[in-house]
């Protein structure tokens, strides 16, 4: 029996990592995880062939294992919470390094400079989208349900406006209603901003979420799923809008039975 390819997976929080484990073991590729401490799923250590447990701190220890493992091409998925960067994080030598040595420590400018270490030392960060093309948002309306007229050209606004921000390396998705944008996604994540949004605004929030045109992905893919609706009901929202092949939706049919069931409409442009 030929021995499997090796591929490392840096799993954070969420539904992602858990997904692209199940494709890898499915395609019988040898799987080293890194799964980050209080973010990623316990789920992945029957799911890996191999697993270590780090904080978000410990690149060195990331380097050794994956040189360990012989492995030579990685993936990241899931998220890590930014914010905990800036509250006292105790960091190894080697993230203390990159650190330092960050002009941009924005959300992407820290992965591209863990990318940058990670490739230095001959690992190569692959494409997120690897194994992945099925999570890809499919053009059209997703619900039976359609936005009425006034829905759809705040939809259409939204995801104006979720391009533009995401060209300028801000949030990839923002809350608009009766085309005003009530809130951009910052370091809270999306769960916490359309929950923000509902505060501010009320009933009746649409959330559209898109690529950027410089998008990098190798990391942070644009993402929704059923946590995404369940946001969205509780502000009582209108529903959402997302760019067509450019946004992973997570258990699509989960996600889309949980829009039903709420009355949310999901269109795909």
């Amino acid at each position: 029996m030929a021995v499997p390819d090796k591929i490392g997976l840096i799993a954070g929080s969420g539904n992602l990592p858990i997904h692209f484990a199940r494709l890898a073991k499915r395609e019988g590729f040898f799987l080293a995880t890194a799964a980050i401490k209080g973010a990623a799923s316990p789920s992945l250590n029957s799911l890996s062939n191999s697993i270590q447990w780090l904080s978000v701190g410990q690149i060195g220890a990331l380097l050794t294992f994956f040189k360990g493992q012989g492995v030579r091409k990685v993936v990241l998925h899931g998220k890590v919470a930014h914010a905990s960067l800036f509250r006292g994080l105790r960091l190894d030598f080697k993230a203390l390094s990159l650190w330092a040595s960050l002009e941009d420590r924005s959300g992407e400018g820290l992965l591209k400079g863990l990318a940058g270490e990670l490739e230095k030392n001959g690992i190569k960060v692959m494409d997120g989208r690897f194994l992945m093309a099925d999570l890809l948002a499919p053009k059209g309306l997703l619900t039976r349900r359609k936005p009425g007229k006034e829905d759809e050209k705040s939809a259409r606004y939204g995801i104006r406006q979720a391009k533009g921000s995401a060209k300028m390396g801000l949030g990839q998705t923002v809350l608009v209603k009766a085309n005003a944008v009530v809130a951009i996604e910052a370091m809270e994540g999306t769960d916490q901003a359309v929950l923000r949004a509902g505060k501010l605004a009320g009933p009746g929030v649409i959330l559209a979420k898109a690529s950027s045109p410089h998008q990098d992905w190798r990391f942070d893919i644009p993402t929704v799923g059923p946590a995404t609706v369940k946001s969205l009901a509780r502000s009582k929202g209108r529903g959402m809008v997302l760019e067509a092949g450019k946004v992973f939706i997570l258990d699509l049919e989960k996600t889309i039975a949980a829009a039903e069931k709420t009355g949310l409409f999901i269109l795909a442009v």
